[in-house]
């Protein structure tokens, strides 16, 4: 019984001094990350994801880390894992979809920021990141309406202000161009 009782508290005091190793090396991830030492970050992440593989904080601030250092590809990996440990975490989808466009993955980043939006129907960020996508891919309606739902969101939100006009300028021009008519000097 004692041997029992024993192994029993030996199992609760490991589990315990890991998963508050986990923490701390991520509390100090934190604290490196505030401070822009985005590289020193990145290593106290991967310590707290060596003690504990299902932190998905810990996965998701790596990856913002390793966003910063640009090294995209391998963020993605880490929202991903992020994303599967939790599913419905749409500022992850949100910042995957940011470094997919970094790397010109326009239909990925697409997929990613409506997959954010879904999760998060308020999520004006998303409806913005999305709308710049779809500008640069010359889809100036939907890229308007994307701005336009972010402004109703956050009223004054000037950066989709900014882009809503310049895409419906944008379609004027097209739409004038496309027209027929022959333009002469």
């Amino acid at each position: 019984m004692k041997n029992i009782l024993f192994t029993s508290l030996l199992l609760v005091v490991t589990t315990f001094v890991y998963a508050q190793s986990a923490t701390e090396f991520y509390n100090r991830g934190v604290r490196q990350a505030k401070k822009g030492n985005y590289k020193t970050a990145k290593k106290l992440f991967s310590k707290a994801i060596q003690e504990d593989a299902s932190f998905s904080s810990a996965y998701y601030n790596r990856a913002l880390a390793k966003s910063w250092l640009q090294e995209y590809a391998s963020a993605i990996e880490d929202y991903s894992k992020a994303i599967e440990w939790r599913p419905h975490f749409s500022i992850a989808y949100n910042n995957r979809g940011a470094d997919k466009k970094e790397l010109k993955d326009y239909q990925g980043a697409l997929d990613d920021y409506t997959k954010a939006i879904e999760q998060d129907s308020s999520y004006a960020r998303a409806y913005y990141n999305r709308g710049v996508v779809y500008y640069s891919l010359g889809q100036y309606e939907k890229a308007i309406a994307d701005f336009y739902k972010a402004i109703l969101i956050k009223p004054g939100y000037k950066e989709a202000e900014i882009n809503k006009a310049i895409a419906e300028e944008k379609k004027k021009k097209n739409a004038a161009n496309s027209s027929g008519m022959v333009i002469q000097r």
